[in-house]
């Protein structure tokens, strides 16, 4: 009879699209399920027995490593009972996923905690229904690679808000954001692949851009973000913070770990722009000559001592008031 329960609960569990991760007390990985392969990127094989903070790596929304000071399994552990908490996990290729993760403690007949459970909610699925976005692609205001907001719908959205702005006073600021020697990736891994590391970083991207903001690709390696503030604090903070989370991103191509880095530029709307001249200045910001890549800041591959090579790329944010 146990056997076959044991037999049901785990073709229960593989049904879930939630993430099931078991732990033993010191956090080793004893089972996870098919939801928790799918929005992690780990097939059970590679992770068993292996230390559970050692694989799924948690940050905050400004990019912040939280494995050390928030683990929800040392909390559960600590008070016994439920954790829960809005963050981001790193999935296998790189890019970041939002979750929702609850953690609570596996108690044995004695009372005595023998384990954890951790359920993870993969949030990215709530930003779009299915129906809404093939709509939106059928539209051609979803780019089909990125799966981002497309060109065409950015040039919309901006013309609008310009309109609104000049009748309305509205403020809002673009920030142009540009992935450092992409031409490069190209050239040593092929479009196909150089295609999937642009589709990871425009999914990173999204992760750490709120409503009402918006993200979507521009042309080439070129993403454009709309944001509703023209504080430029603020535009500094948002610049940082996208670019940590790339920075912090791994992604991953077969064996290799290529790190990308992106330099960005931001400009503030002014009433009397078109739509070519407030382009035209976030682009400039972005790649202001003395913010450009030196030639030792190009990519460079390295063997590190387990054979991955890594291809460095430098990031520099660069600021245009006008």
């Amino acid at each position: 009879m146990e056997n076959y329960f044991n037999f049901f609960l785990n073709n229960l569990l593989d049904y879930l699209d939630e993430g099931v991760f078991f732990t033993d007390l010191s956090k080793n990985i004893l089972y996870c399920n098919n939801g928790a392969e799918m929005i992690t990127g780990y097939q059970l094989t590679e992770i068993a027995n292996k230390k559970y903070c050692d694989i799924i790596s948690h940050s905050d929304l400004n990019g912040e490593q939280l494995c050390e000071t928030q683990c929800l399994i040392e909390t559960s552990m600590e008070e016994g009972k439920l954790q829960e908490n809005f963050m981001f996990i790193f999935h296998k290729d790189g890019h970041l996923v939002p979750v929702t993760i609850r953690t609570f403690p596996v108690y044995d007949k004695a009372d005595h905690i023998t384990g954890f459970i951790e359920l993870i909610t993969d949030n990215s699925r709530q930003k779009f229904g299915q129906a809404k976005m093939n709509a939106l692609t059928q539209a051609a205001y979803i780019d089909s690679l990125s799966e981002l907001f497309s060109k065409q719908y950015l040039e919309n959205r901006l013309q609008t808000k310009l309109t609104k702005m000049s009748d309305a006073g509205k403020a809002f600021a673009v920030l142009y954001i540009n992935i450092i020697g992409f031409r490069t990736i190209n050239d040593l891994y092929g479009v196909s692949r150089g295609d999937k590391i642009l589709k990871m970083v425009a999914k990173t991207l999204a992760t750490a851009i709120s409503p009402p903001d918006i993200i979507g690709r521009w042309h080439g390696a070129s993403f454009i973000t709309i944001t509703n503030t023209a504080n430029k604090s603020l535009l500094l903070l948002l610049a940082d913070k996208l670019k940590r989370v790339i920075a912090e991103s791994d992604f991953s191509l077969n064996e290799e770990t290529i790190h990308v880095k992106v330099a960005i530029g931001y400009t503030v709307a002014q009433s009397s722009d078109t739509l070519d001249y407030l382009i035209e200045r976030a682009t400039k910001a972005s790649l202001a000559p003395k913010e450009m890549a030196t030639p030792s800041e190009l990519p460079v591959v390295e063997d590190d001592a387990t054979s991955v090579k890594k291809l460095k790329f430098a990031f520099h944010s660069r600021r245009s008031d006008r």
